[in-house]
């Protein structure tokens, strides 16, 4: 693999999210110093940490920055990740992976979010970690995703990118790869790593190595629940029965945290009615 046409990729509109992908792409120099990392943005970054800066001219500070900067990547083998990821180990054959497929995604948590004319079996995708090539069918398939978003945010006003990306997806004629969660690993939801290392954090957290270690203590499949007002009957189940003794007892005391957490909420909203 020819390291030089390779690089990461970050797209960033507002100081928040400059700031977001600053650290992210810290820590990807610290893991993979032979790699070149790219940012659009609106606002200039520190220097030191991007090789390349590509403007963003009138920004709208949604989803609507996201799709076309896509296009302007300056690598032909591409890992675009969103400004809260976070790398725990390196992630080399994600490019190598790019000698066979188009692109690479996981599947979103959510699946499947609006309706449309996809067949349900094909799956929604995060768009928060994609590897990609700069070819032909790459280029059509981001044409087509900005093309449907916009139509989708005209007639919806829904500002969710990734029901237009499957769409896209479906519809091009582009080689996809199925990344596992272990490489976009939602932990801001119930989420499961199998067996092995989760490879990419993504979601936002004060201390993002702390969590990487608790998250790789065991290298068995793992379930996770970031918050227990989720382990709820809708959600969380144990199937065997002294699983389900134990269940009951978590549930009931998610119950208690989600009263707990509503009566905080209910509190802070009346302090700052007040104010």
């Amino acid at each position: 693999m020819n390291v030089s046409e390779c690089g990461f990729y970050f797209i960033a509109t507002g100081q928040r999210f400059l700031e977001e992908a600053t650290l992210s792409a810290s820590r990807i120099r610290d893991l993979m110093p032979g790699y070149r990392i790219a940012i659009a943005s609106d606002l200039m970054p520190p220097s030191g940490i991007f090789d390349q800066v590509i403007l963003i001219e009138n920004a709208q500070y949604s989803f609507a920055d996201k799709v076309g900067p896509l296009l302007r990547s300056p690598f032909e083998k591409t890992v675009f990740l969103d400004t809260d990821t976070w790398l725990c180990e390196p992630v080399d054959e994600l490019f190598s992976a790019l000698d066979r497929w188009d692109i690479a995604m996981a599947h979103a948590p959510m699946r499947r979010t609006a309706a449309s004319d996809t067949p349900c079996f094909f799956p929604e995708f995060n768009s928060g970690v994609i590897a990609y090539r700069c070819n032909e069918a790459i280029k059509s398939t981001l044409l087509l995703w900005e093309k449907l978003y916009r139509e989708l945010l005209q007639a919806t006003g829904v500002h969710d990118d990734q029901p237009s990306l499957r769409d896209a997806v479906w519809q091009s004629g582009a080689s996809i790869l199925i990344l596992p969660p272990e490489y976009n690993f939602r932990f801001i939801m119930p989420s499961f790593a199998g067996r092995g290392a989760v490879k990419i954090l993504h979601g936002r957290n004060s201390d993002y190595e702390g969590l990487a270690a608790r998250i790789n203590r065991s290298g068995s499949p793992r379930v996770f629940l970031p918050r227990l007002r989720e382990a709820n009957g809708r959600s969380f189940e144990i199937l065997s029965l002294p699983g389900r003794v134990l269940c009951s007892w978590i549930r009931a005391d998610a119950f208690c945290a989600g009263l707990i957490g509503r009566l905080i909420d209910g509190l802070r909203q009346r302090l700052w009615s007040k104010r």
